[in-house]
């Protein structure tokens, strides 16, 4: 999915918005943003640090079910989600 990156602010090159693959960051958004972040999309977040909280088996199976439901609804095709280590969530798939 192409669209502008944003790093810190928004990437600009050759003076123009910077337009590229922008997939991981659409994903890390979605991942981070609590419900209610995206005004037109109130539904739209998994609020990660709020599993992460708590390292339950549990807490790893809502977040595996909340991270497919949130890409999903973004049109993101999911083919497999690893929690094993939180600090490196592998999601695999495409839009």
């Amino acid at each position: 999915m192409n669209d502008f990156i944003l790093e810190d602010d928004l990437l600009f090159k050759n003076g123009d918005l910077h337009i590229t693959d922008a997939s991981q960051q659409n994903i890390a958004s979605i991942l981070l943003s609590q419900k209610g972040g995206f005004k037109e999309h109130p539904l739209v977040g998994v609020g990660i640090e709020n599993y992460l909280k708590g390292n339950t088996k549990l807490n790893k199976l809502r977040l595996e079910a909340e991270i497919e439901k949130q890409l999903l609804h973004d049109n993101f095709n999911v083919k497999h989600i690893d929690l094993s280590d939180l600090e490196n969530i592998v999601i695999d798939g495409n839009y």
